[in-house]
């Protein structure tokens, strides 16, 4: 990397930020402050980002505020207020610092990368790809640029070419193990699992600490049918981090593709004894049951499952086959008739579903699933997807949009 690049690398620092897939770790660092007579405003920028990597955005801008007062030209201060304000959702007031940043100094990388951001969280896609570019043009050889604009390119669905960046990312810093990890999600996303098990592998020597790529590596195992190495991998990641209900259910459904039902059922009922409303695991509990014949036991499961989700196509289904097999004829076509009405709808969430599943912090995809829920006339699913979306990036136009017209929705019934 250039000097005027970066002088290190730092977590959660100000300089850069990144867009970034549901469950992808960003990168952030800024460049050594050059050599004048600031150091009070630097301890004023430095005690804005304390504030910020803290969620203390009023705070953050104070002292930022404070640190451009000693220092009109300290462009980093200018940076700092730029993604302090893109913190609060204000974006033009983002963007404006960002863009005063710039007038200051045209070679400074990171503020085009918070431009790209700012740009990229308000729709203007376009914009963003090119300030990414220029930040590219400056510094070609950066690993943390093309990163950053893998990040972004999976980030709006283009998942080959940021297949391309990461690729790019991971030549020019074998050791960059978080764009590895990025690599492996998105030839998930292309359905490319063999791919994706070569880049976790790498991420995986390189840093060994990282229980979300553990738990990614046993769900691709498990898909492609080998639940022994997929085991060892959900374990590996429990070892890393405190009871997970969602490890534990994923261990499950292992242990019921290796036909071991009594360990399949240790699992779910871990599962709920840690997160007493986990649907999927009321409903395959109920499964297990059937299997026994123990049906009126499997329908109090169902209905559990049923209750947690009323459009839960499945669970409805089982149902009524169980109430079949107790001679209730009228209930189970009662419950048939709802598999039916909500098939479609459990299907067109299905693939989000997935995406989620790898990627939970993917911005884009719980505002997709809010219009999803949406369309359907789940208003208050479709607001809980938006709101996430916003908290996984205040400045997203399209899951404001959403939230506000569901929202409206909602009162209107």
């Amino acid at each position: 990397m250039s000097g005027k690049s970066t002088a290190r690398i730092k977590w959660l620092g100000i300089g850069m930020a990144c867009a970034g897939l549901i469950g992808a770790i960003c990168l952030y660092f800024f460049a050594s402050v050059p050599p004048k007579d600031r150091s009070a405003a630097k301890a004023l920028f430095e005690r804005g980002n304390a504030h910020l990597n803290v969620g203390q955005v009023g705070r953050a801008i104070y002292y930022y505020e404070k640190a451009i007062d000693r220092d009109p030209d300290f462009v980093y201060a200018y940076n700092g207020m730029g993604m302090a304000y893109r913190a609060t959702g204000n974006l033009a007031r983002a963007e404006y610092y960002l863009l005063q940043a710039l007038s200051l100094d045209r070679t400074v990388v990171d503020t085009y990368n918070n431009l790209g951001i700012i740009y990229s969280e308000s729709d203007r896609t376009k914009k963003a790809e090119a300030i990414y570019r220029q930040a590219l043009s400056l510094d070609p050889n950066s690993a943390v640029m093309h990163y950053n604009l893998g990040a972004f390119y999976a980030q709006i669905g283009l998942y080959n070419k940021a297949v391309e960046e990461y690729r790019k990312a991971v030549q020019l810093r074998r050791d960059l193990f978080q764009a590895h990890n990025n690599l492996a999600l998105t030839y998930i996303a292309l359905g490319k699992p063999k791919e994706a098990i070569a880049a976790y592998e790498i991420s995986l020597q390189l840093n060994p600490h990282q229980s979300r790529a553990y738990y990614n590596l046993g769900l691709v195992y498990a898909e492609e049918g080998q639940y022994e190495v997929a085991l060892s991998y959900y374990n590996k990641a429990l070892q890393g981090k405190q009871d997970n209900p969602d490890v534990h259910y994923y261990l499950g459904l292992t242990y019921e593709g290796m036909q071991q039902e009594e360990q399949a059922m240790a699992q779910y009922e871990k599962v709920l004894a840690l997160a007493p409303s986990h649907r999927q695991s009321h409903y395959r509990i109920g499964l297990l049951l059937a299997r026994e014949n123990r049906y009126r036991e499997a329908v109090a499961y169902y209905e559990q499952a049923i209750s947690l989700d009323p459009q839960y196509a499945d669970a409805h289904y089982n149902l009524g086959r169980a109430y079949m097999k107790l001679g209730m004829r009228a209930e189970a076509q009662r419950e048939m008739d709802l598999f039916k009405k909500v098939s479609q709808y459990n299907k067109e969430k299905e693939h989000l579903g997935k995406i989620l599943l790898y990627m939970p912090g993917d911005a884009a995809a719980h505002c997709k699933l809010g219009r999803i829920h949406e369309k359907y006339g789940q208003y208050e699913q479709a607001i809980t997807a938006y709101r996430k979306a916003l908290t996984l990036r205040p400045g997203f136009g399209e899951a404001r949009r959403g939230l506000k017209e569901a929202l409206q929705s909602a009162q209107n019934l």
